[in-house]
């Protein structure tokens, strides 16, 4: 870009501009920041920012002449001129700056720019997405195209050295689908030949503003996808803990200097922040895990040791007992046993039915978000009301955002509205979700308390509902025990929920600890059984095994995907999902242990039953687990279990039925990784042989990890 010779202002004609009628104030404090209008002679006006410096204290002015430094305005301007040459387009056209004097010493100083429209900061701009819960995918692109133009900068050879997210301005340009990014307030910039060195990269970057998992992406970003060097991350730590002091100290240094004031509101506070992931269909954390903790309140610990103790004896006693009774009572029926989510999404309703017709599923669950708007929410509750009508059996979920959290009467009028379009309609209705996972906006036990002390009112204003909950996720059995107790004397729940997620690392029969899927669900009936808050039932209203390879729509690749492989990643492929999805239902449901098993979801990329693709055009395509619930629902959804053949003895499980048109069926499989075991004796002569996905096979002469159905 060719830059204009710096056109002649005076400092009289500069004051008469920004406090004209027409001049708009875009920050005030120390230093005035007003959009006017420039007139000059012989040219066409300048639509300009006009940005006026106060005058130098004494000290500073004397330390500056002999340092051979000039004025703030002459800085700025300078190094404005430097960034246009390196990276044009990178901060606003610089137009003119000025110095004046006052009795022989420095006085204010002017900085002329052109106005860029449409512009605002990036402060602004993650207050305004932060105040909509995202959505997530937006602040990522923010945050890659903030990156990338820092970098660029950096590369440059250009030191901000006061880059805060302020700084960082925005502007919307025809043609481009991502903003233009700027870089402002450039008076303290240094300049060197060739790029920036690590420590200079990391002082810059230290004033960048976000939350420590944002940041954490922020960073990598900037280095290209790549993981940030080791010098980097502690340089850039150390600088970042030396601002904050500075900012921390700033009243006592300056005690009378007047602050800069903004209408671009504030950040949330760092609990308050809550950020919804349409790839993931989940809330996403933004807090590194020591910031979670830093936060989170001391009874997080202390509470659940308590539970534990009060509980103890009780628990003690049911466990045993459900140890010896597992598998020795037959189920009479997996008819409305086993459930399926949808999202019940405009565009999507469709597709899913038509997948569900196929599936053969009679169980159909949805979540009722507290964070959509009301439209979306009554479409959905419309969507229920069809599938009843369907004869499909109906649960739904009612799941909180921080807004919820922080209002309980306004968490109560979302469930009242909820509940009472469908509770004619519905099985049961589940009560928050994953509420021992910050993400999901719960802090405490006290603000748990809180929402769940709707219980007594909805249970008497819809007495034919049955409520369940408390929605814990993962088997953290120690922080149930502690959620138990938050529930309302007199409102006693229906049925306990979980999402209780087996190892998410391997097989349902695998040990996390000394825990298989059995001892967990052991363990959650158990205290289900010992408390006296909710009803003898448990629901595992969430189950899934994310899919390897689908990045960012992964619940654990998501926001976004970290360079260099990943440790401990639990993530399979589609063949072992599909496994290990029928296996956990067998367990789950013949052990007797858990009455109603939800999987999530029929339609999701990272972890769906079918594959959706990315963009809303794609073409839907059936994962195996697809076919393997499918041949479930066909052969045994009206069949009820017998008895357990193998209980996992030399790694061989063969449970008994009897279909709903009278067949004698086996189901069986074994965990032996080397030497499979050939099939366990049957108690009838089979006729026929079907795979995991239905198809017909010889009889097989050894068992594998995909369950055979012997008929």
């Amino acid at each position: 870009m060719t830059l204009e010779t710096p056109p002649t202002f005076a400092a009289e004609h500069l004051e008469q501009a920004i406090a004209s009628p027409g001049a708009v104030v875009l920050q005030s404090g120390r230093n005035l920041t007003v959009r006017t209008t420039l007139e000059r002679p012989g040219a066409p006006p300048v639509d300009a920012v006009v940005k006026r410096f106060p005058a130098p204290s004494a000290a500073r002015a004397l330390l500056n002449r002999l340092r051979g430094v000039p004025g703030k305005a002459t800085r700025a301007f300078a190094a404005a001129q430097h960034l246009h040459r390196a990276n044009p387009g990178l901060t606003p056209e610089p137009v003119a700056a000025l110095e004046t004097l006052s009795g022989g010493k420095p006085g204010p100083g002017w900085l002329v720019t052109r106005y860029e429209p449409g512009m605002t900061s990036f402060r602004a701009r993650l207050i305004e997405l932060y105040a909509a819960n995202g959505p997530c995918e937006r602040i990522m692109a923010l945050l890659q195209t903030v990156a990338e133009a820092c970098a660029r900068m950096h590369d440059a050879g250009f030191m901000h050295r006061d880059l805060g997210n302020q700084n960082i301005m925005l502007a919307e340009r025809e043609g481009r689908a991502t903003p233009a990014v700027l870089v402002v307030d450039l008076n303290r910039a240094r300049l060197v030949a060739g790029p920036l060195g690590t420590w200079s990269r990391a002082r810059d970057l230290s004033r960048i503003s976000l939350p420590s998992d944002f940041l954490r992406v922020f960073l990598e970003m900037y280095w290209r996808g790549a993981t940030p060097p080791r010098r980097f991350l502690r340089a850039e730590r150390l600088f970042r803990r030396l601002f904050a002091l500075h900012c921390a100290t700033r009243n006592l240094r300056h005690p009378l200097r007047k602050r800069s004031t903004s209408s671009e509101g504030e950040y949330p506070a760092p609990r308050d922040l809550w950020i919804w992931d349409a790839k993931s269909e989940q809330a996403v954390s933004t807090l590194r895990s020591r910031d979670r903790h830093r936060h989170q309140s001391h009874s997080r610990v202390t509470a659940p040791l308590l539970a534990l103790l009060m509980l103890s004896p009780r628990y003690l006693r049911k466990r045993r007992l459900l140890r010896a009774l597992a598998f020795e009572r037959p189920v009479i029926s997996f008819a409305e046993r086993v459930f399926v989510s949808i999202s019940a999404d405009a565009g999507r309703r469709d597709r899913e039915l038509e997948q569900l017709r196929e599936l053969g599923c009679i169980g159909v669950h949805l979540r009722l978000y507290a964070h959509e708007p009301e439209a979306v929410t009554d479409a959905k509750l419309a969507f229920v009301l069809q599938l009843k009508q369907m004869n499909f059996a109906v649960a739904v979920s009612l799941v909180q955002d921080r807004a919820t959290v922080r209002d309980p009467a306004r968490w109560l009028a979302f469930c009242d509205r909820v509940v009472g379009r469908v509770h004619d309609a519905v099985m049961w209705v589940e009560l928050l979700h994953a509420v021992n996972r910050v993400k999901w906006g719960v802090w405490s036990f006290a603000e748990l308390r809180r929402l769940l002390a709707v219980a007594p009112a909805l249970k008497a204003k819809y007495r034919s509902v049955s409520f369940i909950g408390p929605a814990v996720i993962d088997f953290e059995w120690d922080y149930l025990a502690a959620a138990l107790r938050c529930i309302p004397r007199g409102a006693r729940l229906d049925a306990l929920s979980a999402h209780l997620y087996v190892d998410r690392r391997g097989a349902p029969e695998a040990c996390q600890g000394r825990f298989n899927a059995l001892g967990k669900l052991q363990v959650f009936r158990a205290m289900a059984l010992a408390t006296s808050t909710v009803e003898d039932h448990l629901v595992v209203s969430e189950f899934n095994w994310p899919l390897k390879d689908t990045r960012e729509w992964s619940p654990v690749g998501a926001p976004y995907v970290s360079p260099g492989p990943r440790f401990n990643d639990p993530s399979v492929g589609e063949a072992e999902a599909a496994a290990y999805a029928l296996r956990y239902i067998l367990l789950a449901l013949c052990s007797g242990l858990a009455d109603n098993m939800v999987f999530w979801s029929l339609a999701a990329h990272g972890f769906g039953l079918v594959d959706p693709g990315v963009n809303p055009d794609d073409a839907w395509r059936q994962r195996p687990a697809f076919a393997a619930l499918k041949t479930f629902f066909a052969i045994l959804r009206h069949g009820h279990f017998t008895e357990a053949i193998a209980r996992g003895e030399g790694g061989v499980w063969a449970m008994r039925f009897v279909s709903g048109d009278g067949r004698n069926i086996v189901v069986a499989w074994t965990t032996a990784a080397t030497k499979p075991p050939a099939p366990p004796a049957l108690p009838f002569k089979a006729a026929k042989f079907l795979d995991l996905h239905g198809r017909e096979i010889p009889a097989p002469a050894q068992l594998s990890g995909d369950p055979v159905y012997f008929i």
